[in-house]
């Protein structure tokens, strides 16, 4: 299979969806391979039917062969082994109709139309009047916008008023897409890597929440092994269809209050995974010895990031690693910021080894000191001989240990729930509720109350 650009595959991999899905509008079933291309190109008579439920931006011709060579070419692979693109898309996309009830008076925009700015038709309109200064694929990450003529217009009227306004909230978009949504008139679907059997997430409606669960498999909640430079925290997330009259805003601020059912087969076992190079922490559905939900990252957040969530949500295991970091400065170990990202003038360990060679005994020393704390064993150094791999490694272990110190299961699990929802684009939340910051002042520390600094709109992420 050829080499294709990023553009190239982001365009291909929509287009395909929007195919998938106007084909299932059409035909009330799955599209295949076998069914959509012949010889080296599209089936004209598979085009031609499904046309009229796509938009698509001018670059996009699938009666031409500038385009569709490549595109062809493209979804003749595999997206894994085994698992050809059309088949696995049409799948999903079969599904997202079926689950959506997607019918014939609906249309699929591809989000590339978009990208020109404020207009009438334009869904990220409101949103980029309310000036949050985030990026509108934050906001919402969908690739495509399916919309019936009631969502239309409705969209049209709702950007008619907010252009006339001076300024409107971020709260007034969410609570308009969520409308819509419910209604089934606008379904906003963000694409991940298809997998055998199809997954649909909704995230931000007002009739489901996540909600993280803490000790559901036999990993610990932080993971910091041998044989790796990373530190892992491991936890459950679960759909729950909320009780009548329950608004997903309350059951996201009191989750242990949550009424309502787990939706079946909704139950991932996932974890944050610190990416070494990058200083990210990245989102995977997978866990240690479970399988893999998803074959791509599901979402990522950067260090001023992560550091800022723990900051202003529990710095109880920040002073308990501050009170080890104390006893290192003389190989430039920092209490603040805590996260030591340039220690000793490095950015990437791996290709300066030579500036951390001198002082591998005492950064050894240093790690050792965390993982007795994390694991509660003492550190072999032996096992982890390369300077720049105990240097990533302490990268890691201080991110660790900012969670693993918090005694409190519940404000860990909030911790971990700030974190999760900014890396997976739900929500920048950092604080406690009230009954946390309660339990948080009974070990002397001073509470965070919990702050919305961002909510993402209603999405469906299907993979």
């Amino acid at each position: 299979m050829a080499r294709f650009s990023g553009k190239d595959t982001e365009t291909y991999t929509e287009v395909l969806a929007q195919v998938c899905l106007a084909y299932s509008i059409a035909n009330n079933k799955a599209l295949t391979k076998e069914v959509l291309i012949s010889g080296s190109d599209l089936n004209p008579k598979i085009v031609a039917s499904i046309k009229r439920y796509m938009v698509t931006q001018s670059s996009v011709n699938l009666t031409n062969k500038s385009f569709t060579s490549g595109f062809v070419e493209y979804i003749k692979g595999d997206v894994s082994k085994g698992l050809n693109w059309v088949d696995a898309q049409g799948r999903n996309m079969m599904e997202v109709k079926k689950r959506f009830k997607i019918g014939s008076g609906h249309k699929v925009y591809n989000d590339k139309l978009f990208e020109g700015g404020a207009s009438d038709n334009n869904p990220y309109t409101a949103f980029l009047k309310a000036k949050t200064g985030a990026k509108t694929d934050k906001w919402n990450p969908a690739d495509i916008w399916v919309m019936n003529l009631a969502g239309r217009q409705a969209l049209k009227r709702l950007n008619r008023r907010v252009q006339a306004r001076t300024k409107i909230s971020l709260e007034y978009c969410n609570q308009f897409l969520a409308k819509e949504f419910s209604h089934g008139n606008i379904v906003p679907v963000s694409l991940k890597k298809p997998q055998k059997t199809p997954h649909i997430d909704i995230v931000n409606s007002n009739e489901y929440v996540t909600r993280v669960v803490l000790e559901k498999t036999n990993n610990p909640t932080i993971e910091y092994t041998y044989g790796n430079k990373d530190v892992k925290i491991n936890f459950t997330i679960e759909t729950v269809e909320l009780a009548k009259g329950q608004k997903a805003s309350t059951a996201r601020r009191n989750p242990n209050s949550i009424r309502g059912n787990v939706v079946a087969g909704s139950e991932k076992h996932v974890r944050l995974k610190y990416h070494v190079d990058n200083k990210k922490l990245e989102l995977e559905y997978t866990q240690t010895g479970k399988p893999t939900r998803a074959a791509a990252k599901m979402g990522n957040i950067g260090a001023a990031n992560f550091q800022k969530i723990i900051n202003e949500t529990s710095k109880q295991g920040v002073n308990k690693l501050n009170s080890i970091e104390r006893n290192y400065s003389d190989i430039d170990i920092k209490t603040n910021p805590w996260f030591n990202g340039r220690q000793l003038g490095v950015t990437k360990a791996r290709k300066e080894i030579s500036k951390i060679e001198p002082h591998y005994d005492r950064l050894a020393e240093y790690v050792g000191e965390i993982w007795k704390e994390i694991t509660n064993v003492n550190f072999d150094s032996g096992k982890m001989k390369e300077p720049d791999a105990l240097w990533s490694k302490a990268r890691a272990g201080e991110l660790g240990m900012t969670i693993h110190a918090i005694t409190n299961e519940n404000v860990k699990k909030r911790v971990i729930q700030n974190l999760f929802e900014a890396a997976a684009s739900i929500s920048y939340v950092t604080g406690l509720n009230k009954e946390e910051m309660e339990l948080e002042e009974q070990v002397s520390m001073d509470a965070s109350p919990r702050r919305t600094n961002f909510n993402a709109s209603v999405y469906v992420k299907v993979f």
